[in-house]
Parts: C-alpha cells; structure tokens; sequence
C-alpha cells in the first residue's frame, strides 16, 4: 500500500510540474506576442502555484504595459519568493531606470548581473545606468562586455554604446557605433526601434520617424513598436498619422497606459482647433487615470479637458488634485486662473494666473480683476502693456475701453475724454465711446460737446435706454423740450423696469404737468414713483398732479410721503398748507 501511495504521488507530481511549466512557457510566449491580458492570466497561475518566475512574469506584463508601480510590486513579491531569481532584480531596476531613478538601479542590475552573468536586458540597463550617473568608463565596459555575446544581441549593445558616445559628445565614435549596428542587423525590429527613441531624444524627428517606421514595419504586432512610431510622428507635427498609431495600441490593449495618455493629450491639444476633440480626449484621459491615479500629469491634463467640457466643478477637482501631487504646468495654472474667474474668486484666480502662462485673453481679465478688487493702478499698468504692444488690436481697443471707463470712474473727465478719443480715432463706429465723452463733457460744462457725443451715441446704437435717457437730460439742459421729450420716451420704451426709467417717467410727467394735461402726468408720476419710492421729486410733483386735478385725499398723501423722506421739502410743505387750509390753490408743476 505505501508503495502505491508513492507511485500515485510520483506520478501527481509529473503531472503537476509540466502543467506549471506550460503555464510559465504560455505566459512568456503571449508576452512576446504582445497578448498581455493572455500572459498576465498565464503567469497570475503560475504564480499561485508558489512559482516565482510567473510572478516575475506577472512584473513583465505591467512593465510591458508602463504600470510602473503593479510592476515594482509584483518584482519585489518575486524576490521575496526566490532571492536569487535574477529577472526579479532586473525588473525593479528596469522600473526605476524608466523612472529616471539610475542610481537606485544599479545595485538591482549589478545583482541581476551577479546571479545570471549572461542577461542581455540586465547587462544593457546597467550601462544605460552607469552612463546616465555620468561613470562612462564603467558604463561603457559595461556595454562592451555584452558586444561578445552573439549576432543577436552584439547590434544592440552598438546601438547603447552609440548612445553612450552621445553622452559625452562623442559624436563621431556614437555615429560609428549606430552604423554599425544598422548594418549588422537591418532587420532586428528592437534595434531599428532602439534607433529611432534615440534619435527622438535627441530631437531628429525626421530620422526617428524613418527608423521606428521600419521597425514596425519588421514586427506590426508589437505594441512598444508602434508606441516608439506614434511619439516620433507627433514629435514631426505628422498629427493625424501620430492619432492613428495611438487609436492601434489603445485598441489593441486599453492597459497600455502610455497610450491612453499620449492619445488623449493629442486629442485634448487638438481642441484648441477643433473643440469637439474635448470630448474625445476624455475617454481615453479617464481610462488612463484609473490605470495610473498618481500621476499627476495625467490628472492635470483631463482637468484641463473637463474645462472646455464645462465641467467646472470635475476641472477645479482634477486639477486641484494634480498640483497637490507636484505638477505644476503652466497652461493648467492659466486655466485655474480664469476657473476662479468664472466663480469671482478673484485672489485665487490672480494667485493662479501669477503662477501660469496668461495671454492676452487672460491679462484683460486680470485687469478686470484689479479693478473689481480695487486695484486700479495695476489694472492701468495692464492696459497700458497690451496698447503699447499693438494699439491696433482688439485687445488693444478693449483696453482703452476700459482705461477710459476707470477714468471715469475716478472723475477724471479729462482724461477720459481723452482715452475714448483716441478709442474712436481706431474705431469711429464705437458707441460706448461716444457714450462715455457725452457724459464727461456733461461733468464738464462742455453741454453742446456732451450732446453731440450722445448724439453720436445712439445713432450708432439705438438699443440702449440709459443713453436716450442722458440725450434726455443733455436736450432738456439745452432747452430743446421736443427733444427731450423723445428722448425719455425712448428711453422708457426700451426699459422700464429701472430706476433710471423711474427719473425718465417723472421727467416725462413734469412736461405734462406743465401742459396741465393731469391724467397723463400722474399716469407717468405714479410709474416714476412705483419704480422709485424713494424719489422725493415724483412725490410732490405727483402730489401736485392729483391737487390740479381735484383729488385732494391722494393729493395730500402723496405730500406726506414727500415729507417724510424730506420734512423741509418746500414744494411739498407749501402744498400741504394749501390743502390743509381747505384751498384749492393750483400748482404750476416743477
């Protein structure tokens, strides 16, 4: 019976090995093959058969995939399994160098390097490392040693030691190198590919575009490939081909989290032109933030898109969260400017506009800003920049809008007049202008210059009521009555809902009382008085409309509530006596 027993756990065990062997021998070739969904399922069961090879493959996969940290995590379990598996030395060194961490990398690669003294990956990221420290002596007899180790991996070692030469500007010896790599193996898509990433660093578009476009064209499958292809495209300004390169590797594994991103950062900066390719970037800026949430990168530029989306309070979020966790770009810090803007959080925006990149755009409102938040001189100093630099443009036209206007506002007549001057000698047509001068020659005394700016004013536009209604008061000044009269009906037509409105009724209602016609005037006093209940003027004018017409009851109400804004008011006192004396005197109106 023991016998049997061992001979059924002798032949459960051979059954057992080769199955996890397959699953190890599946994984690596679904790897290979770029099916990372397949070999990630392959190795997770190798793994959990306490293998820590397939956990290690596991670490490859999330590499492969540039989840840096699901792969530093899955190399280091695999250390913790078997110490002395070199890949998963390698594999935390390789994350570390991809994260500009070399010389945290080195002892990883060296150890890798000590347990497997022929591991071609390993061996080419400790050179990478040591050159990257700037030791290129030790860096560069690192990459040598890997020059002995056969046709495949001689051309790629080349192409590092190139790179190395580049390093230390050795530009004749690094172009000795890459010749003689390509020439060594012209169809070896990783060296072509290890080509063209170079090139793309150092800024020949042209030429990595023609080496990582062979590259693919060697191994179509091949994620990283079409990766390297993509970033040189866009790198060329070749936008649309970049979009189609990046629309493949999505498609081909949504994991690819490099992909997610560069696909929607080219979609999102493509808005600008085309708002509709917001939209577009979302998807794809989403995915990548659950597959990587900490970068910060990631979160900035989908905050950015939830903007132009109108999704104001996602954006604040996203990017709130992203300079929390270091980013710092500029354009964000711009669109945080003018986010705070919409919501008239006026020191955040000014905070956050300091720390971006505004533009015109953005420096006019900043002196909106200022001038909300009562800083004139700095709002001025704004405008000023923007007129020096161009005085024809129409950021340039706007400042002097609103230079004039805070002219205004200060009681600077002169100078107001002045700044919307020049404002109409670059736009003869501008009514806000003409409105502005018509109302500082007014302040002025200047009542024939004040009424030929109004008049220009409505002329150019005839929607505005509080212009007919100042063409009102410049007409009356001017003892043009007929004038006026149309001016204040004007005015009431296009808004009676306003105070303003309240005075052009009770001037109206004046003219009437004058022409004794008393149902009309009160009709328009009680609308003044209803508009503006605290108008003393209206009151007692509306008190002499109901006492010339014989209605002493609302007569003396009208009075009291006069008084009682203003007890000395002495229209209304006089009217009060007469009523109260049981006279039926009769006012002449204002």
């Amino acid at each position: 019976m023991m016998w049997c027993a061992a001979a059924l756990w002798i032949a459960l065990f051979a059954v057992v090995r080769p199955a996890i062997a397959d699953d190890l021998k599946d994984g690596r070739a679904a790897l290979q093959a770029g099916h990372y969904d397949e070999a990630l399922k392959a190795f997770e069961k190798a793994a959990q058969q306490g293998l820590a090879p397939g956990r290690a493959g596991v670490g490859q996969v999330w590499l492969a995939r540039r989840q840096y940290d699901k792969a530093m995590e899955a190399f280091q379990l695999a250390q913790k399994m078997d110490g002395t598996l070199a890949l998963a030395y390698y594999g935390q060194g390789e994350v570390l160098r991809r994260q500009d961490k070399c010389a945290d990398a080195i002892a990883l690669f060296t150890r890798a390097t000590e347990l497997d003294r022929r591991f071609p990956e390993a061996q080419l990221g400790l050179g990478d490392c040591l050159v990257k420290t700037h030791q290129f002596e030790k860096g560069v007899n690192a990459l040598s040693e890997g020059l002995k180790w056969g046709p495949k991996w001689r051309p790629r070692f080349l192409v590092a030691l190139g790179g190395a030469e580049m390093a230390r500007d050795s530009l004749k010896d690094a172009g000795t190198y890459f010749t003689r790599a390509k020439e060594e193996a012209p169809d070896d898509p990783q060296v072509r590919r290890a080509l063209g990433d170079f090139y793309t660093q150092r800024g020949t578009w042209a030429l990595a575009v023609l080496e990582t476009q062979a590259a693919v064209d060697l191994d179509s499958t091949d994620i990283e490939l079409r990766y390297s292809l993509a970033r040189a495209l866009e790198f060329d300004e070749r936008y649309d081909d970049a979009l189609t390169q990046y629309r493949w590797i999505t498609l081909r594994d949504a994991d690819f989290a490099p992909g997610q991103l560069a696909l929607g950062n080219l979609l999102y900066r493509a808005g600008a032109n085309d708002p509709k390719r917001y939209a577009e970037a979302r998807v794809p800026l989403e995915q990548y933030v659950k597959l990587v949430p900490n970068d910060p990168k990631g979160l900035s530029v989908l905050g950015r898109t939830y903007f132009y989306l109108h999704m104001r309070d996602e954006a604040l979020a996203a990017m709130l969260k992203a300079e929390q966790m270091g980013d710092h770009n500029k354009e964000m810090y711009t669109i945080l400017g003018r986010l705070y803007g919409e919501k008239r959080e006026y020191a955040k925006a000014l905070d956050a506009f300091a720390k971006g990149d505004p533009g015109a755009k953005e420096y006019l409102q900043m002196a909106q800003m200022y001038v909300f938040t009562g800083q004139p001189a700095k709002a001025d100093s704004i405008y000023q920049a923007i007129v020096t630099k161009d005085s024809t443009s129409s950021d340039a036209r706007f400042a002097l809008n609103e230079m004039g206007k805070a002219k205004f506002r200060a009681k600077d007549w002169d100078g107001a007049v002045a700044v919307f001057k020049r404002r109409i000698a670059l736009d003869p047509n501008n009514s806000e202008a003409y409105y502005y001068i018509g109302l500082s020659q007014k302040e002025l005394k200047h009542f024939p210059e004040a009424l030929d700016a109004l008049r220009h004013s409505v002329a150019l536009d005839s929607t505005k009521a509080d212009r007919y209604f100042w063409l009102g008061v410049l007409n009356d000044q001017q003892k043009s009555i007929a004038d006026a009269k149309a001016a204040f009906t004007r005015s009431v037509a296009l808004d009676d809902t306003s105070k303003l409105a309240g005075k052009a009724r009770r001037q109206l209602g004046f003219y009437l009382l004058l022409d004794k016609e008393w149902a009309s005037a009160i009709t328009q006093l009680e609308r003044a008085v209803a508009l503006d209940n605290q108008d003393v003027q209206a009151l007692v004018w509306l008190g002499q409309g109901y006492q010339n017409s014989g209605n002493r009851e609302k007569a003396i109400e009208a009075y009291r509530r006069a008084l009682g804004l203003d007890p000395n008011q002495p229209e209304a006192v006089k009217g009060m006596k007469a009523l109260s004396g049981g006279g039926a005197s009769s006012a002449k109106g204002g």
